[in-house]
């Protein structure tokens, strides 16, 4: 139920318990309350009454059958000194009312209406044709509609504040998802060009079994330090993994050697014998074991062929004489 509904039903349940309260008195011949007449007092209890049924049937234009209510109550219900000498404070509930359940335009006119039924009643002469009385209402009615505007204003300004807080709040949101698809995005990414630089690394450092227990590791390319640190790696597991006695290392592939490669391999060398397997060194050019011994560099550790087919002939052999013995 909305703010504005609940204010509507408030205010029917506080007419129809103020008419009824009234009309108990007036039964109860109570003093004053007993000189009111009947017509405004049973009109006000019927209609909070008939209000109060349609505002469950759920008709909105309750709040305004509220007001004119009032008008008519606070017109034809004061008699006497409140007609002609004092003004009663009775015909500030119809504008009153108005003000909440209405708007500014119902608010002058119901403060109008009221003010004329009563001044023609009383003949347009009395207290409710006195100028004094007409600028003192006035004032009170243009504050009202005056405070009425900076509600509007002021709740008009909180809603534009809470839209755009929405608008704000729904933005950050959107740029928080556009962040997190582009993360998810940047780790796919990522996890493509790790699997793809595993698959280089494979490759660049490939293994190829000769026969039983040979092993043929070519290299092809500028051999650095992390080509090195990968064909030493990969020759390690191959090694451990396949139970290999033997590993050719071609090197035919290699434009050149500095001393940086000779120790990369002399590293892989060493690193391979520690688990008990041999090492042939095949694919050495004639510059290539210029600048080696340039270099003073001894491949101590490895034996050297010309090609793979011819360390696999000397494995073959080695092998024969071992099973003779």
């Amino acid at each position: 139920m909305s703010i504005q509904r609940r204010v509507t039903l408030a205010l029917i349940l506080v007419l129809l318990v103020g008419g009824l309260a009234i009309a108990v008195l007036s039964l109860a011949n109570v003093s004053m309350v007993s000189e009111l007449p009947e017509a405004p007092i049973y009109g006000l209890t019927l209609g909070s009454i008939l209000m109060l049924l349609g505002f469950w049937r759920g008709v909105d234009q309750v709040r305004y059958a509220i007001v004119v209510l009032l008008v008519l109550l606070a017109g034809f219900g004061l008699n006497g000194v409140f007609l002609a000498d004092y003004a009663s404070i009775a015909i500030i509930l119809p504008p009153v009312l108005a003000l909440v359940l209405a708007g500014p335009a119902w608010v002058v006119g119901s403060a109008a209406a009221t003010i004329f039924i009563l001044a023609a009643r009383a003949g347009f002469s009395g207290v409710y044709a006195d100028p004094l009385t007409l600028v003192v209402y006035g004032m009170i009615v243009g504050g009202m509609i005056l405070a009425r505007m900076v509600t509007e204003a002021a709740q008009h300004s909180a809603e534009e504040q809470a839209r755009r807080a929405e608008a704000a709040l729904a933005q950050s949101e959107d740029q928080a998802a556009e962040l997190a698809r582009k993360a998810e995005e940047l780790a796919r990414q990522n996890d493509e060009q790790r699997r793809l630089l595993d698959l280089v690394a494979t490759l660049e450092t490939p293994a190829v079994a000769l026969a039983e227990g040979v092993l043929l590791a070519p290299v092809v390319g500028h051999l650095d330090s992390r080509r090195a640190d990968l064909l030493t790696e990969r020759l390690l597991r191959e090694v451990s993994a396949k139970r290999t006695r033997m590993v050719v290392l071609d090197i035919a592939g290699v434009p050149a050697v500095d001393t940086a490669v000779a120790h990369a391999l002399l590293r892989a060398v060493q690193a391979v014998r520690l688990l008990g397997c041999e090492v042939t060194i095949t694919g050495i050019s004639a510059s290539i074991a210029a600048t080696i011994t340039q270099l003073g560099i001894t491949l101590v550790g490895a034996q050297i062929a010309r090609t793979p087919q011819e360390a696999l002939e000397q494995a073959v052999v080695a092998t024969a004489n071992g099973a003779r013995r």
